[in-house]
């Protein structure tokens, strides 16, 4: 479980006694973008990226091991391990080390992510890096043709569909976020925001500088009586 108002305060949450923090801009600059994308991708447990993108094993080979599970596989390589751990140290600020004993990643004497509690790390992870989580189950399909099938419906959606956060990078959003009037950011503090803070408070004025725009329509007598003028004082995904 996480505690939406720590994550928006730049506060740590806590996994089995050990911190995991999300990382202020400053931050990510000391260690470059890049390697704090992998760093995401690594420590998110995000099996097919990890194996094709990042250490190049080819489609055939990982559709052997495609069905396999996620915490053994990526375990079992050492590389793969060594990596993980650098990733977990980056986000919890601590030594984190792989213990093949337990088949654990331990911070001193603390059992911090092994098989049983991967999946709730990988989550929250994703939450205070301010990645969107897909509440949805997981879709099992009839056949491989099926699965084909959606693969490409998804590819699809995903070239024509896009949002403003999801076209813009890092970098244009803190611009933005410094450019924007009233809110006290600028060039000289922004680094001191974590990347949570950053997304949520672009989530926040997006949402907010729509519903300005709307409302000069909407003031003109531009809507009809079945639009509604959207509400910036709503929930936030984030």
């Amino acid at each position: 479980m996480y505690d939406r108002i720590r994550l928006f305060l730049g506060k740590p949450t806590c996994v089995n006694n050990v911190n995991i923090y999300s990382p202020t801009i400053d931050g990510i600059a000391e260690i470059g973008e890049v390697v704090y994308n992998i760093y995401i991708t690594l420590a998110s447990f995000n099996k097919e990226v990890i194996l094709k993108t990042l250490f190049g094993i080819s489609n055939e080979n990982y559709s052997l091991i495609e069905n396999e599970d996620t915490f053994d596989i990526l375990t079992s390589i050492p590389a793969v391990v060594h990596e993980t751990e650098k990733a977990f140290s980056f986000f919890t600020k601590a030594d984190v080390k792989y213990d093949l004993t337990s088949s654990s990643y331990m911070v001193e004497n603390l059992t911090f992510v092994n098989k049983g509690n991967y999946l709730e790390v990988s989550e929250m992870l994703k939450r205070l890096n301010g990645m969107a989580i897909d509440e949805n189950k997981t879709i099992k399909f009839k056949n491989e043709k099926a699965k084909k099938m959606y693969e490409k419906l998804m590819q699809l959606k995903s070239k024509n569909v896009k949002n403003d956060a999801d076209s813009l990078e890092l970098k244009d959003m803190l611009s933005i976020l410094c450019n924007a009037d009233g809110n006290g950011i600028d060039v000289f503090n922004i680094g001191k925001l974590t990347v949570y803070q950053v997304y949520e408070h672009f989530e926040r004025l997006n949402i907010k500088e729509q519903h300005k725009r709307l409302l000069n329509v909407w003031a003109n007598g531009h809507l009809s009586s079945e639009d509604k003028l959207p509400e910036w004082i709503t929930k936030s995904k984030l």
